[in-house]
C-alpha cells in the first residue's frame, strides 16, 4: 500500500474512534443525567414505601433533592399520617448522609441525618405497644427485618409529645425547642442507642443524656430538670394522691429506668426541691397546703408493685387546711392515693395500692389552719412556728412514725407534740401526748358549750393530752389544769345534781387552780356516731363528780346542814374565786382532800 494511503487512513480510524468514545460519553453522560434525573423520584418512592410498610401509616414527602459528591439526599416536608390532620411525625427537612449501598440493598445506612423542626407523637398504647415500633423496632408484621442504621442522628428545634395511654385518663409530656443527638441506631440487634439533648418544657428547662430502644422497650437516661411547672406532672402526681398541684417549680436530677433496663416497671431515683408549692383539694376546688420549699433527698419511685419512698423530705415555711366538715369527714383523705380500678401504670393489678416510706420529715417554719364545721358553732385554731421531724413514716408499719414537733397557737400558748403515728394509714394507730400550756377557755368554747350545764366565761388551760389510737379507736387519758376558772348562766339545769358552781370555788387550789383527769373513749373509725362536744362536756362533769366523792367520803358529808341546798332547789351563792357564801364548806373540802 502506499505509503500516501496509510498516512489518509489512521487519520480516519482516529477519527471515527473519536465519534465512538464521543458519543459513548454523551450517552453515559445521558445515562448518568437520566439516573440522576431519575434516582431522586426513585428515592422517594422506596423511602416511602420502605416508612409505610414498617410503620403502616400513609407516608408522603413534599420533594426530594440529591447531591450526590456529597452523598446526601434531601427530603423536604416529610409526613407519616397520624390521626386526623396531625401526622405522627413530620419534619420541614431532613439531610441525610447516605451509604450508597443502601440504594440497591433491602435496608437503609446512614452516616448522618439532620432533622430540622420534627414534630414526633410517641404513644403509650393502653396494650402496652408503642404506635411507631414497627417503625423503629427490628420486625416488621411479616417477620422480616429491613435494617435501618443511623450512625448520627441530629435534631435542631424538634418537638416530642409522649402520650400515655395505659392510665385511665390519657397523659401528655409535650418537650419544644427539642435539640438532641443520637449514635449508633440500629434496629436489626436489641441494642439500644446513646443520645443526649435539651428540650423547652412548659418554660423549664429540660435536660438528657443516657440509652434508649424501640425493640425491646428499654430507657435509662439521667435527666436534669430546671423550673418546670409542677402542673405538667399533674395526671403522674394523681397515682400518688388526690391532692392536686396549682403551683410550683421543680427542680431536679433524676434517673429514669423503663423497659427492659428496669425490674420494676418505670423507676425513678434522685433527688429535688419545689419551690413556691401550692396544693389544691379538687373535690372543694380550694387551696389545702403550701410552702415556700419542699425538698426531697432519696427518692424512689417504682411503678410495678407501686412504691413512693424518700430518704429525708424538708419543709420550709409549709401552711396546712384541716377541715373537720358538718359530716364529721376530714380534708386529710385528699392526700391519700386514689384507689385504682386499672392496676399500676404497667397493667399490675398486685397490692391494694401505693405503698410509701419517708425517713425523716423535717418541718420549718410551719403553720396549720384547724377548723372544726361539724359544731353548732365553728371553731377555728391556727397553730404557727412550728418546728420538728417526723421520722420513719412507713404504710406497712403504720402508727410507727415517730413525730417531734413544737410550736405555738395563736393566743401565744405553746404547744409541744411527742410520740408515734402515722396519718395515712389505713386505720388510725399509734401514740401522742400532746401539751398546751395555757390556752384561754375561750379559744375551747365551741367544744365546751357547756361544763356541767354552765356557761364558761373565763379561764385558761394546761392540757396534757396522753392519746392511744388502736384500730381506729381512740383511748385517752387527759389531765387537766384549770386556771382562774369562772362559770356564767346555767345553760342546762339537768346536767349534773352537783352545786357545780360551790364544787369549783371548793375545788380551787391556794393559787386559783383545778387538776381534773378526764379519761375519754371514742370510735374515730365512726366519727359520724360522735358528738365531740358533748363527749368533752360529759367528761369533764363525771371528773369533777370523781374528784369531789374520791377525796370525801360522800356530797353530804361535805355540803352537811351548813351546805344543804335551799328547798327550792336554788343553789347556794358562791364566788368564782374563794368558795363564796359559804366558807365552812370550803374549808372542809379542803382539810379532807
Amino acid at each position: 500500500m502506499p505509503h500516501s494511503h496509510r498516512s489518509m487512513a489512521r487519520p480516519a480510524r482516529k477519527r471515527r474512534l473519536g465519534m465512538g468514545l464521543s458519543v459513548l460519553a454523551a450517552l453515559v453522560v445521558l445515562f448518568l443525567v437520566a439516573w440522576l434525573w431519575a434516582l431522586p423520584a426513585y428515592i422517594d418512592q422506596r423511602l416511602s414505601q420502605t416508612l409505610a410498610e414498617r410503620s403502616g401509616r400513609q407516608v408522603t414527602i413534599d420533594d426530594v433533592t440529591l447531591t450526590p459528591w456529597r452523598h446526601q439526599v434531601t427530603l423536604d416536608g416529610l409526613r407519616i399520617a397520624g390521626q386526623a390532620d396531625t401526622p405522627v411525625f413530620s419534619s420541614q427537612r431532613v439531610v441525610a448522609t447516605f451509604d450508597w449501598h443502601s440504594l440497591f440493598e433491602s435496608g437503609w445506612r446512614f452516616k448522618r441525618i439532620d432533622l430540622k423542626a420534627p414534630q414526633l407523637q410517641l404513644i403509650w398504647r393502653s396494650g402496652g405497644a408503642w404506635n411507631l415500633a414497627q417503625l423503629f423496632g427490628g420486625d416488621s408484621e411479616g417477620g422480616e427485618s429491613a435494617p435501618l442504621r443511623i450512625a448520627q442522628l441530629n435534631v435542631s428545634d424538634g418537638q416530642l409529645d409522649w402520650i400515655n395511654r395505659r392510665p385511665d385518663e390519657p397523659l401528655t409530656l409535650s418537650l419544644k425547642s427539642l435539640d438532641l443527638e443520637a449514635r449508633h441506631y440500629d434496629n436489626s440487634n436489641d441494642r439500644p442507642f446513646s443520645l443526649k439533648g435539651q428540650a423547652d418544657w412548659s418554660g423549664g428547662m429540660l435536660k438528657g443524656e443516657g440509652e434508649m430502644g424501640f425493640s425491646p422497650w428499654t430507657v435509662d437516661i439521667d435527666l436534669d430538670a430546671d423550673q418546670v411547672p409542677l402542673t405538667v406532672l399533674s395526671g403522674y402526681l394523681a397515682h400518688v394522691m388526690r391532692a392536686e398541684p396549682s403551683s410550683g417549680a421543680l427542680s431536679a436530677r433524676i434517673r429514669l429506668r423503663a423497659g427492659r433496663a428496669s425490674d420494676a416497671g418505670t423507676k425513678v431515683n434522685g433527688q429535688g426541691e419545689v419551690e413556691g408549692l401550692e396544693m389544691r383539694d379538687p373535690d372543694q376546688d380550694k387551696s389545702i397546703a403550701r410552702a415556700e420549699r419542699l425538698a426531697v433527698e432519696g427518692l424512689t419511685f417504682a411503678s410495678a408493685q407501686p412504691e413512693l419512698t424518700a430518704e429525708r423530705v424538708s419543709l420550709t415555711a409549709p401552711w396546712l387546711d384541716v377541715t373537720i366538715d358538718e359530716q364529721l369527714d376530714t380534708n386529710l383523705a385528699a392526700w391519700r392515693p386514689p384507689s385504682s380500678s386499672s392496676g399500676s401504670e404497667d397493667g399490675s393489678s398486685e397490692g391494694g395500692g401505693m405503698r410509701y416510706a419517708v425517713g425523716a420529715l423535717a418541718i420549718e417554719r410551719g403553720a396549720v389552719a384547724f377548723s372544726d364545721r361539724h359544731l353548732p358553732r365553728p371553731f377555728e385554731l391556727d397553730f404557727s412556728a412550728l418546728n420538728g421531724e417526723w421520722r420513719q413514716l412507713n404504710s406497712d408499719q403504720p402508727g410507727d412514725g415517730q413525730l417531734s414537733l413544737e410550736g405555738q397557737l395563736a393566743d401565744g400558748s405553746s404547744l409541744s407534740i411527742e410520740g408515734a403515728f402515722d396519718p395515712l394509714g389505713d386505720a388510725l394507730n399509734g401514740n401522742l401526748n400532746l401539751h398546751f400550756e395555757r390556752l384561754d377557755l375561750k379559744t375551747l368554747a365551741p367544744y365546751l358549750r357547756e361544763f356541767g350545764g354552765y356557761a364558761v366565761e373565763r379561764g385558761q388551760a394546761t392540757l396534757d393530752l396522753d392519746y392511744r389510737l388502736d384500730q381506729g379507736r381512740l383511748q385517752a387519758q387527759n389531765h387537766l389544769v384549770l386556771h382562774r376558772l369562772k362559770l356564767g348562766e346555767e345553760v342546762d339545769a339537768s346536767a349534773t345534781d352537783l352545786p357545780l358552781k360551790t364544787l369549783v370555788g371548793v375545788l380551787k387550789s391556794d393559787d386559783g387552780t383545778i387538776e381534773l383527769d378526764i379519761p375519754m373513749r371514742l370510735p374515730l373509725d365512726d366519727p359520724g356516731a360522735v358528738d365531740f362536744g358533748s363527749v368533752a362536756g360529759q367528761a369533764i362533769r363525771e371528773a369533777l363528780e370523781n374528784l369531789v366523792s374520791s377525796p370525801l367520803e360522800t356530797l353530804s358529808e361535805v355540803v352537811g346542814d351548813d351546805g344543804e341546798r335551799p328547798s327550792n332547789g336554788a343553789e347556794p351563792a358562791v364566788d368564782d374565786e374563794s368558795g363564796g357564801d359559804n366558807p365552812a364548806l370550803y374549808e372542809r373540802a379542803r382539810t379532807r382532800q
